[in-house]
Order: structure tokens, then sequence, then C-alpha cells
């Protein structure tokens, strides 16, 4: 993650307005990706929008601390390897995430934007596909 990444990712977070629209139009797009991921939460997704937005805020406030988001996503990736998410999971997810920010966004989600949410969620993507081959190989 550069400063530049971090700047743009904080930046595109401060002006996204109701942060709960913007998560159930997160899961909108997971569940069109993969419908079958929908049988993974309960029928009233509003406690997992919580869940997403607490999660995206937590990020925002830690980007200058990569040592502890890598900490903290390693113990959320052995959690999700918990519940049945493979490794090939974290792709459909970045792709609904890029997808709900672009909708969000429209033009001022720039391919810069874009990049840089990208690699901010592929680091932490990272992390927790590293956890969870450490958990299912110990």
């Amino acid at each position: 993650m550069t400063d530049d990444h971090i700047r743009l990712v904080r930046g595109t977070f401060a002006r996204i307005g109701n942060a709960d629209t913007f998560g159930r139009r997160f899961y909108a797009q997971l569940f069109r990706l993969r419908p079958d991921a929908r049988l993974l939460f309960p029928a009233d997704i509003d406690a997992q929008v919580r869940k997403l937005v607490d999660m995206l805020e937590s990020i925002m406030r830690h980007l200058d601390d990569p040592e502890r988001l890598a900490h903290e996503f390693a113990e959320l990736g052995r959690r999700h390897a918990g519940y049945g998410v493979a490794e090939d999971d974290y792709d459909d997810v970045g792709a609904a995430l890029l997808s709900a920010l672009r909708e969000h966004f429209g033009p001022a989600f720039t391919p810069a934007v874009e990049h840089a949410w990208g690699e901010i969620y592929g680091t932490l993507a990272e992390s927790m596909i590293a956890a969870a081959g450490a958990r299912a190989a110990g």
C-alpha cells in the first residue's frame, strides 16, 4: 500500500455518504456474482451490512498501520476458513467490492481510485488467504 493508495481510498470512503446503502449495494453485487453465497448469510442482511461498514471504517482508521491490519485480517481469514470460504472466493468478493464502488461513485471512481482500492483489498485478502492456508496446514 502506497501513501497515494491510502489517500485515494480514504478520500473515496469519506465521500461514501450513507455507508449502509453502500453495504447493501456490495451484498447485492456479491449475490449477483455468487448466488450460492446468499445461503451463507441470514435472511435479514442488515446485521451483516453493519459488520461490513464497521470493518471498512476500521480499515480507514488503520491504513497507516499495515502490521495491525495484517494481524486483524489474518484472524479474519482464519475465521472465514472455518465458514468454508475458499481462496477463489476472495476474487469474487474483490470484484463485488469494486463493482459496488464503481456503481456508487460513477465517473468519480476513476481508474486511479479503482487501482488503489484493488491494491488495498488485494493486500488484505492476501493476509486472510495466508492465514487460512496456515490454519488448514496446521
